[in-house]
């Protein structure tokens, strides 16, 4: 494409989502209320007919009623340390916090957005609350420089707190009637203010540098994580701040993009399920595709954004895929746990994590994995197994991965991914690790913990799901070989065999004990960049040399005769574990690049990250917050 058509491109998706994210809100304002029902959608609701200057006086009447209701329970339970923001009096619901916010920061008295549609009392009032709450949430000392990768519980839980913290002491440091008072740690707001001005300047320069995102890619928890960076890029009275989360929306975006298949997220993923993503819809307000739905669910907070996506996730979003050639993405992700940890300070995170997003992406498909060493623990004496595990339980907790078949001429996005059967009340956790070199990816289902060992958590048998109309099955020798025509897929199950449990749509082991099964399954991928035809493809996996003992899997494929070397993860004996070896090698999960990828590159440590998109170069430079073509 030549300037000129990029520039219509961008111009076009520009004004096609200012127009879907309009289209939404005023679907919202038009019932008397918004899902989910409660506070919660009541402050959804109250953000759009602001921004939107419509039913002004019944916005301020519902934040009003709701604002005075919490400050009469929270004096009446002065003091009590178990009262919290998701309790179902607050006026924001928990989740909805950042929209709460949101709505002060744009429509205050003094807002340099859309200032007065608050009237006076109803301001009042929702400052009062927040005080109610951020008092004796907020301390000076999780604002430090140090804790820049430690996180308040989860990181969504995280994003929603930290960024609402600076954003309230900012509001309350300029207001006569807050900017005295002093929260339970003795400190002002104009103090607090000051230190998470220094906290978030530093916050998005680390996460380049060492891994953006620890639940990545979840079906349910992005679309808590994101708006604190569109409030951070908009709202934020720091310039320094709102450039630099500027610039970061615009790298998650290409990030996004690159590995995706039409809004799809591929590669791996935590907190994650296969199938149907949460986000997808949210990422659609903003590219506005023709035939897909475009709308939030549970905040409001990209429809009232002005932010626009980047030239370079444009492109990739509609231009560069399906890719020319074969190419790997390798991300370096946030996960493993420092050993060092300060009180009940949360989850601090180690910056050199032995975490990497890896996917092999073709003109036909999509296959990507998390590479990880399974046999990594902290000590821990307060436990019977003396230790546990050192990534952390939302960077490990169902995992998922799989394969995305790409075919734009076709009206859906094919997939096959892991289904983990649950044992338990709680979400599997380590259920299984997996390793993967270009087109081929090996997993193996953890055995269960005990009083005195390490182990997977509330993980059974592990499947395969095939979820697309489109594909056909052929099975031989062992194999399940899958097509929709122009990607192939081969799945083996290694120890014992495979039924279906739903024909054509999900398989399992044939046998499998709970207790101590260690059930390992084969993946290998291709299309007709690389095959002439569905049956060579098949011919030719079945002519590799594979070999399975109890201990090891070995596999020799493809025209280079790529050597891939797996040693069972046995959890009675962790220390024996060996990182899987390519063509005699062990895979190196601590690379010197944090960002690798025709599209972003850049070095570990390193807080500049170059772009590449078609004619599109550019350097994001986070420790100056330049933004260089």
């Amino acid at each position: 494409m030549d300037q000129a058509d990029i520039a219509a491109l961008v111009e076009k998706t520009h004004r096609d989502s200012l127009a879907a994210r309009e289209r939404i809100l005023r679907k919202t304002v038009a019932r008397d209320s918004s899902w989910p029902n409660g506070n919660w959608g009541d402050v959804l609701w109250s953000l759009a007919a602001l921004y939107l200057d419509e039913r002004v006086d019944e916005a301020n009447a519902r934040l009003l009623k709701q604002a005075k209701r919490y400050i009469a329970v929270r004096e009446a339970q002065e003091g009590d340390p178990a009262f919290l923001p998701e309790d179902t009096n607050a006026p924001w619901a928990y989740f909805a916090l950042t929209d709460y916010v949101r709505i002060l920061h744009l429509f205050h008295a003094k807002s340099s957005h859309f200032p007065g549609r608050l009237d006076k009392e109803t301001e009042a009032a929702m400052k009062e609350a927040l005080w109610c709450w951020v008092k004796s949430e907020s301390t000076l000392a999780g604002a430090t420089l140090d804790d820049l990768l430690v996180t308040l519980g989860t990181e969504n839980h995280d994003l929603t707190l930290r960024p609402n913290y600076y954003l309230i002491a900012s509001l309350l440091a300029d207001d006569p009637a807050f900017r005295d008072r002093r929260f339970d740690d003795g400190h002002t707001a104009a103090e607090h203010a000051k230190a998470y001005t220094s906290y978030f300047q530093r916050w998005a320069g680390k996460r380049v540098a060492t891994g953006l995102w620890i639940e990545i890619g979840s079906n349910g928890y992005q679309k808590y994580s994101w708006p604190a960076l569109f409030n951070l890029n908009e709202l934020a009275p720091d310039p320094l701040i709102r450039k630099r989360f500027g610039m970061l929306l615009d790298m998650a975006f290409i990030e996004e993009a690159q590995i995706s298949v039409r809004g799809l997220r591929g590669g791996g993923r935590s907190r994650a399920y296969g199938g149907k993503r949460g986000f997808e819809s949210y990422k659609n307000l903003l590219y506005a595709p023709e035939g897909q739905p475009a709308l939030g669910s549970h905040s409001n907070v990209v429809e009232t954004s002005r932010y626009q996506l980047p030239a370079a996730a444009i492109l990739l979003r509609f231009r560069e895929f399906p890719a020319r050639e074969p190419f790997v993405i390798r991300n370096r992700v946030l996960g493993e746990l420092s050993a060092l940890k300060r009180g009940n300070e949360g989850q601090r995170f180690a910056a050199d994590s032995a975490l990497v997003n890896y996917a092999y992406r073709t003109p036909h498909y999509l296959l990507g994995s998390t590479l990880q060493d399974p046999s990594l623990t902290n000590p821990d004496p307060k436990s019977e197994r003396g230790a546990d595990w050192k990534y952390s339980g939302i960077s490990r907790q169902n995992r998922s991965f799989g394969m995305l078949f790409d075919d734009p001429a076709s009206d859906s996005v094919s997939e096959v991914y892991p289904v983990i059967e649950k044992t338990g009340g709680g979400r599997p956790q380590h259920p299984f690790w997996s390793v993967q070199h270009e087109n081929v990816l090996i997993l193996q289902r953890v055995a269960p913990q005990t009083r005195k060992r390490m182990g997977s958590y509330n993980t059974g048998a592990i499947s395969i799901r095939y979820d697309g109309p489109e594909l056909e099955h052929v099975e031989e020798n062992g194999w399940i070989f899958s097509s929709h025509g122009k990607a192939f897929l081969a799945v083996k199950f290694l120890d014992g065999g495979h039924k279906w449990i739903e024909d054509g749509k999900e398989a399992g082991p044939v046998k499998f004990d709970h207790s101590t099964g260690t059930s390992r399954v084969l993946m290998h991928a291709g299309d007709l960049s690389a095959y002439a035809s569905f049956e060579q493809f098949r011919t030719h996996v079945q002519s590799r040399r594979l070999t399975v003992t109890p201990n090891s899997v070995y596999y020799e494929y493809g025209p280079a005769k790529t050597r891939l070397a797996v040693t069972l993860f046995d959890v009675e004996n962790p220390e024996a574990f060996k990182l899987p070896e390519v063509n005699g090698k062990p895979i190196d999960l601590r690379p010197p690049v944090t960002w690798q990828s025709p599209y972003l590159n850049g070095r570990f440590g390193s807080e500049k990250v170059t772009v590449t998109v078609g004619s599109i170069k550019q350097v994001l430079d986070f420790s100056s917050g330049h933004n260089g073509q």
